[in-house]
């Protein structure tokens, strides 16, 4: 709709071709009916793709507030949050829909929705449904594999694969991570505000702070959905991929070691377990004494040894990987048409005419806005 919108203001006769009875069900499905539409810190760090000139030249060139005008103009009022997230200042995504759709009208965009039955032929020719489209230039706008009870399909890919695009694998991101582990089950519900650190092959990857929500197919939570961009690839070439948790993120080891020595009053003699829930989850609580074999051992009891291997517990907890769960569960997916075949106006390098915007492209962005933020400025730089 944004190319639409864009190329129809340059005085184009566009049309737009939707496979559902509408378009844009992602939006009002995103940041929890809220549209997190883009992010006041944009920056090529919070990217992943092959391009890396298409992507700091489009960065470059389509700042927050390029994208703040443009919804701006559509009567669109937008607000950021500390974070730098940005939201319609309704907090309702259908506000968003509502004014691109209205926008498309507008401007007599025709529309061709509810389209089962697509077929394009070289020299775009297209046929759809009943309908025989004959046009000059195509946009393909398609998105992802992601989300496919929203209108995620492999479409895209398969049209740009059959005017000789290469296609980077796709997997889903910004997914649960799927583990045996038995912390999984053991916790399933629980959700903590921790560090995780993603370690492949045994050497450090990236760490971040966040939620971690343990459920009984493994962890989900923002820092995993987070990481999770980078482990699904290593996951996908069979790497050893382990997440570390550290549930004791405000202190390190040695001020976690005095804490642990503070709470200890022989007086009371605790069971560990009522002891450790005294400042944790009581599922982790009761846990860690299964795990560490303290069941008998009470809190007057207490040595160094078990302090230490409590606090390495606490400060490292690893977390085998599996696997990850499908694209019903990812909200966008790495690979896709691989970026190095379009041009800086996102034009295919393969194919005169040929145009990409969006997550059909194999640029992936960070939680956030980002992805939102790629996929507007790609349909407003086409020329």
């Amino acid at each position: 709709m944004v190319a639409a919108i864009n190329l129809a203001n340059r005085g184009k006769n566009v049309c737009l071709i939707e496979r559902q009875s509408r378009g844009g069900k992602k939006i009002l499905a995103s940041g929890n009916g809220h549209c997190n539409i883009s992010n006041l810190n944009i920056s090529t760090k919070y990217y992943k793709g092959a391009n890396k000139e298409l992507l700091k030249r489009l960065i470059n060139n389509c700042s927050s507030q390029k994208i703040i005008d443009f919804f701006n103009n559509l009567g669109l009022e937008i607000v950021a949050k500390d974070d730098g997230k940005m939201y319609p200042k309704s907090m309702q995504a259908s506000s968003v829909l509502n004014l691109l759709e209205s926008r498309v009208e507008a401007l007599n965009i025709d529309r061709f929705y509810s389209i089962n039955n697509l077929k394009v032929q070289k020299g775009f020719k297209i046929f759809a449904n009943d309908y025989k489209i004959e046009a000059k230039n195509i946009v393909i706008a398609t998105g992802s594999l992601a989300a496919p009870q929203l209108g995620g399909t492999s479409f895209g890919l398969e049209l740009a694969k059959s005017f000789g695009h290469n296609i980077i694998k796709p997997l889903p991101a910004l997914v649960p991570l799927t583990s045996k582990d038995s912390i999984c089950k053991a916790l399933n519900g629980v959700k903590l505000d921790v560090k995780v650190t993603l370690f492949v092959q045994n050497k450090e990857r990236t760490s971040v702070q966040g939620d971690i929500l343990f459920r009984d197919y493994g962890v989900s939570g923002l820092s995993i959905l987070d990481i999770s961009i980078e482990a699904t690839k290593e996951i996908d070439l069979k790497k050893d991929v382990t997440v570390v948790v550290d549930f004791f993120k405000e202190l390190n080891k040695k001020e976690l070691l005095e804490y642990l020595k503070s709470r200890i009053n022989k007086s009371r003699a605790l069971s560990i377990e009522l002891w450790l829930s005294g400042f944790l989850h009581t599922k982790l609580a009761k846990f860690i004494t299964k795990k560490l074999n303290l069941k008998q051992i009470r809190e007057d009891r207490l040595n160094k040894k078990i302090l230490k291997e409590l606090v390495e517990f606490l400060k490292n907890y690893p977390i085998k990987i599996d696997g990850f769960r499908d694209y019903k569960y990812a909200e966008v997916a790495i690979g896709g048409v691989d970026s190095r075949e379009i041009g800086l106006n996102f034009e295919s390098k393969k194919q005169k005419g040929l145009f990409f915007c969006g997550e059909v492209i194999d640029i992936t962005g960070a939680r956030g806005g980002y992805n939102f933020h790629f996929a507007w400025c790609s349909g407003l730089s086409i020329r």
